[in-house]
């Protein structure tokens, strides 16, 4: 980005949840003067017996990532005369309006420069409108977006590289699985659930439960 260039935020919308097929995108009208990008982490505690001062505290994977931000609309001539409700509406019709082809709707990249700020889809939105003509035609408006985070299968296989036993593996309980049984699923043998119970510090092999994530770690 050259020195002093003014450079538009834009939203990008697709079809698909690997960012591909893409469908249209929005310029800012005003770029935002902050943003919230919120990620979290999930845990589990294991209820510690009488006597122990403290928890275990176990991972259970990476909580909802959420991006919050605010969009700004004008029609009075001063940056735009177009009407503040087309404008709105082109912005819906890329990030909220339901896609009949893909019977969803669609998948958003939030990008500002040469920075991708954000991937995922439109959770909710607050439209406030603060100025109005003298017939009631909105003249300017405001609108808090919430955005949640997702990540395409595919992309998260190629940063797992599921089929390497060389490598750090993180998978989620379902039910009906057993440790050995995973451990057979990615080693190739079910004999490593002990290593892989005192590696993520469970009491024994039986504890653990669907929605549970665990870590497999290396060969050695």
């Amino acid at each position: 980005m050259d020195s002093g260039q003014l450079t538009k935020m834009k939203l990008v919308a697709y079809k698909k949840p690997d960012f591909s097929d893409k469908i249209g995108e929005y310029d800012v009208l005003v770029n935002p003067s902050k943003y919230n990008d919120k990620s979290e982490l999930k845990y589990s505690t294991n209820s510690s017996p009488l006597g122990v001062s403290a928890e275990t505290v176990k991972f259970r994977g990476a909580g909802s990532k959420v991006f919050n931000m605010e969009f700004f609309f004008d029609s009075t001539g001063v940056i735009t005369s177009q009407p503040v409700d087309q404008q709105i509406d082109y912005l819906r019709s890329l990030v909220y309006t339901y896609n009949g082809d893909i019977h969803e709707p669609n998948y958003v990249k939030i990008i500002w420069g040469t920075q991708s700020l954000f991937e995922g889809r439109l959770k909710e939105w607050d439209i406030l409108y603060s100025m109005m003509d003298l017939d009631g035609t909105p003249l300017r408006a405001e609108i808090k977006a919430v955005f949640i985070g997702t990540v395409s299968v595919q992309k998260k296989a190629a940063e797992e590289r599921r089929n390497s036993s060389d490598l750090t593996h993180i998978r989620v309980v379902k039910a009906g699985d057993t440790l050995p049984g995973m451990c057979f699923k990615i080693y190739g043998e079910s004999k490593y659930h002990i290593q892989v119970a005192e590696y993520n510090s469970l009491d024994n092999i039986r504890s653990v439960s669907p929605g549970d994530q665990l870590i497999f770690p290396p060969l050695v």
